[in-house]
């Protein structure tokens, strides 16, 4: 299957989104939480939101690679994490390290996993512009 070269430019922020969302939701199951409506609220906006503010000044999707994302994720995991604690009120105190080590390694095998998953529909590398055109590298 032959995918256009515009359309592979959202597989990569698709497949990071999709992994840090089925870790909300294996951590939503997981801990039997009710009203998973609001779990899943309380939970994954905090994360995604955290991981599309980190994305730009990391340039995670415009440089994409090992590097960036684990740069991105080394950044927005963190904040996440931390913003839905002082959201929801919890954890505090060594459960809160406690929850950030197991977030910070959970949520970067999903997304490592995502993205082998999508490295066949991905873009082929960071496009280059082209000297003929004028263009100035960024």
């Amino acid at each position: 299957m032959r995918i256009a070269t515009g359309s592979r430019r959202w597989v990569l922020p698709t497949a990071d989104a999709l992994a840090l969302i089925v870790f909300v939701l294996v951590g939503i199951r997981s801990h039997h939480d009710a009203g998973a409506v609001q779990a899943f609220a309380r939970n994954a906006v905090p994360l995604l939101l955290a991981w599309i503010v980190a994305s730009a000044p990391m340039r995670t999707y415009r440089r994409p690679g090992l590097p960036s994302l684990v740069a991105t994720w080394a950044v927005a995991v963190p904040a996440g994490l931390l913003a839905r604690s002082l959201w929801v009120g919890s954890p505090t105190g060594g459960r809160l390290l406690l929850f950030l080590g197991v977030g910070l390694v959970f949520t970067l095998l999903f997304l490592l996993l995502g993205r082998a998953l999508a490295r066949p529909f991905a873009p082929r590398g960071v496009s280059r512009p082209s000297a003929e055109r004028g263009s100035i590298p960024s």
